[in-house]
């Protein structure tokens, strides 16, 4: 039975950070009780929400290979996609590194694209680009996917 990739993205750290500063900024608006700190601490509270969720969006990362079936999620939606249905694949940089754009043909003969949020995601690059290589062979690569499957050959990870 496979088994989906496990997370990179350390989100613990960032949250605990984000929640221990929080607390104290609503500790000393509250002892302070100057003027305008009740704005202040939805202030604080509001950012503090924006911040942790970031972090639970960045968790929703999936990517789950079984075959030819590959099945990923970017924050809310599994997609299940087939090999033969894999048209092309375009890179775009993440501020965690790059990341994919899977271009597939779906049921009713439209196109639709669909995120593989891989750097996310510890092996992501190799696991995908191995079940390109050997599943979907007629999709196209775009020159940043070309560059990456280059490196990933070279540094042994890949076929």
């Amino acid at each position: 039975m496979a088994h989906p990739l496990e997370l990179s993205y350390n989100w613990r750290t960032p949250a605990f950070f984000a929640s221990v500063a929080a607390a104290i900024c609503v500790g000393v608006l509250a002892r302070g009780q100057v003027t305008g700190w009740v704005s202040a601490l939805l202030v604080v509270v509001a950012l503090w929400a924006l911040i942790v969720g970031v972090i639970y969006l960045r968790t929703r990362a999936y990517l789950l290979i079984d075959g030819s079936r590959l099945t990923v999620r970017r924050f809310r939606t599994f997609h299940a996609i087939k090999a033969a249905d894999l048209i092309a694949v375009a890179e775009f940089v993440t501020p965690n590194g790059p990341s994919y754009r899977l271009t597939v043909r779906t049921p009713d003969g439209g196109t639709s694209r669909i995120v593989a949020p891989v750097a996310l995601l510890r092996g992501g690059h190799s696991a995908l680009f191995t079940w390109i290589l050997a599943q979907a062979p007629q999709a196209t690569l775009d020159k940043g996917s070309l560059k990456t499957a280059a490196k990933l050959r070279t540094r042994g990870l890949i076929p």
